[in-house]
């Protein structure tokens, strides 16, 4: 103590100090590891991105290039073409009918120049004039379809110069369709997205497949690819995202200028740890390790360190609990484990024979001290029963002194036996009730016996004469001879928290004890060799003696009479038969 100040100083238990050891330095290892590893993947990934983001970027101006050409050349033709704007006057069948031939002429040359548009389209309300020309990758079906849209559209005027390219699925193909003119008279350029692509020049790295989707992230190609993957394209096309399963894909995409669709690539993740270099893949591969070992390294040292120190506390507590045969196991693999608990064990066999000498040597001096209390109490008895055939002797009552000796020959059998420790409750009775007749020998009034006992404490092992002691006292302190005394002796079975007791009552209606007398044998300091009221504590400290400190005495006086109880804590199996050194013949 500093200061006025005490530290208390946490006790650590060796389990807890070695799992926190352990988990203090490989957990942070292992997370210092997974960390960099996670880190080099990102930063790797990140880079990854950044190019193939300037791929998509690549691919997606050429594509805007091409778009971009489309546009100038066909607003040049509706601005500036004399047939078209014949068209868009309202011309006659021949008139019209030369026009539209004209820019049929016109536009056939150019197409093969741009490798995006896979068709063109002349459509004339005015003038009631179409025409169209489709590249060879069309078969039949799919004209008629797109005819039959863009003559919808014409007729509706859905579709209008400002809006620039404008995705539609045509018999379940997705297109891109541009409306040049107005009032009826279109040109329209038709481009395929699954063709749009071949017109690039686009390499990746890693494995990569592109497609086109709406504003939305609804795939426009690819659609079975991206279903079949589980792809989700919905995420920040800022940066990039992984999604797909069981294999992931980088997303990265950019929406297309002057077009209604995004341009997205799905570029595989096969490569991503492939392109670490050795020394990255080493860390990430001993960091993976070193997470799924410890659980393992915990059981190793548990096996090893904590198990045989568990066993050793509970050996000891074993042994603080009474059990001087445990003994600690000597069979672990550890040297120095088995050093300790060697000798801890042999340790332990030298107290427990060291205790067994002192156990016996206080058994020893118990033994001489009881039989000291069972020859006290004989001339006691003896002295008393001497009085009374003196009594009868002087009153020449000889019939009466012959049956009183009969009588008083039995009670010396009962209290002169072979120094028995116990005599199963049932004898004590008996001999109670013997005594008893004997008082009335030489009472006016003899005394009344009342005996209530279960039956299942008869063979309860009791003292010699504990019970006759207290119905001795009660007649000697008997003081007015011109009533006759009651006494009712009980014995029953109590239980009180848990515990069970046999409960031995003896209660009188005579005068009671003195308040000397009750302070006296009420206190658990009285002595045992004390000259007064011999009976009464020779009986208290020879239950004490036989017992133990669980005995509880209660001596109380009553109105009238006086009560002297004794509870005495007993075991279930105690009930079944006496102890050793029972009743004799």
């Amino acid at each position: 103590m500093l200061g006025g100040e005490c530290s208390i100083k946490r006790i650590w238990s060796f389990r807890q100090l070695l799992l926190t050891g352990v988990v203090c330095i490989a957990l942070p290892l292992a997370v210092l590891l997974i960390f960099n590893s996670i880190y080099s993947i990102r930063t790797f990934n990140e880079r990854l991105a950044e190019s193939n983001q300037r791929t998509v970027d690549a691919c997606a101006r050429q594509i805007e290039d091409q778009l971009a050409a489309v546009d100038e050349a066909m607003t040049a033709v509706v601005a500036r073409n004399v047939d078209f704007i014949t068209l868009s006057g309202g011309a006659s069948s021949l008139q019209a009918h030369l026009s539209a031939l004209a820019l049929y002429g016109q536009l056939k040359p150019i197409m093969p120049s741009y490798s995006a548009v896979g068709a063109f389209f002349l459509y004339s309300v005015p003038s009631k004039t179409e025409r169209d020309m489709f590249r060879d990758n069309f078969t039949y079906p799919e004209k008629v379809e797109l005819r039959q849209f863009v003559r919808e559209a014409v007729s509706k005027d859905a579709i209008t110069m400002k809006m620039g390219w404008r995705w539609a699925r045509v018999g379940g193909e997705a297109y891109l369709f541009r409306f040049f003119g107005g009032r009826g008279t279109y040109l329209v350029a038709m481009a395929p997205l699954n063709l749009l692509l071949d017109s690039t020049e686009w390499k990746l790295e890693q494995e990569a497949v592109a497609a086109f989707t709406t504003l939305e992230h609804v795939p426009l190609t690819q659609e079975n690819f991206i279903a079949e993957q589980h792809i989700d394209l919905e995420g920040d096309y800022s940066s990039y995202f992984l999604s797909g399963s069981p294999k992931q894909y980088m997303i990265i995409g950019r929406r297309l200028e002057n077009a209604d669709c995004n341009l997205v690539f799905l570029v595989g993740g096969s490569g991503y740890l492939e392109s670490l270099d050795s020394i990255q893949n080493g860390l990430l591969a001993f960091s993976l390790l070193a997470v799924l070992a410890l659980p393992f390294l915990m059981l190793w040292l548990n096996r090893l360190l904590i198990k045989p120190v568990g066993q050793l506390k509970v050996t000891i507590e074993r042994i603080h609990g009474g059990d001087l045969e445990a003994q600690a196991p000597t069979e672990g693999q550890v040297l120095e484990f088995r050093q300790v608990n060697e000798t801890f064990n042999t340790m332990m066999g030298q107290i427990k024979k060291l205790k067994i000498e002192s156990y016996e040597k206080e058994l020893e001096a118990q033994k001489a001290q009881l039989r000291y209390l069972q020859l006290q109490i004989r001339p006691h008895f003896f002295l008393n029963g001497l009085k009374g055939l003196y009594a009868m002797a002087q009153q020449q009552e000889y019939s009466k002194m012959q049956q009183m000796i009969v009588a008083f020959t039995r009670h010396i059998r009962y209290i002169f036996q072979d120094n028995l420790s116990f005599v199963p409750l049932e004898r004590e009775l008996d001999h109670v009730r013997n005594y008893v007749e004997l008082q009335a020998f030489v009472a006016a009034h003899p005394p009344r016996l009342s005996i209530s006992a279960d039956s299942r404490l008869m063979n309860f092992p009791v003292p010699p004469l504990s019970i006759q002691t207290f119905v001795e006292n009660s007649i000697k302190h008997k003081e007015d001879p011109d009533f006759a005394l009651e006494i009712d002796v009980k014995a029953s079975l109590l239980r009180s928290e848990g515990q069970r007791y046999i409960d031995l009552t003896v209660s009188d209606n005579g005068k009671g004890f003195s308040d000397e007398i009750l302070q006296e044998i009420n206190s658990s300091s009285s002595e045992v060799y004390t000259s007064r009221h011999v009976g009464l504590n020779n009986v208290k400290n020879r239950i004490k003696l036989l017992y133990g400190e669980g005995v509880m005495y209660a001596f109380f006086n009553t109105d009238p009479g006086c009560v002297s109880e004794i509870l005495i804590p007993v075991e279930e199996k105690d009930l079944d038969s006496p102890k050793e050194g029972g009743a004799a013949e």
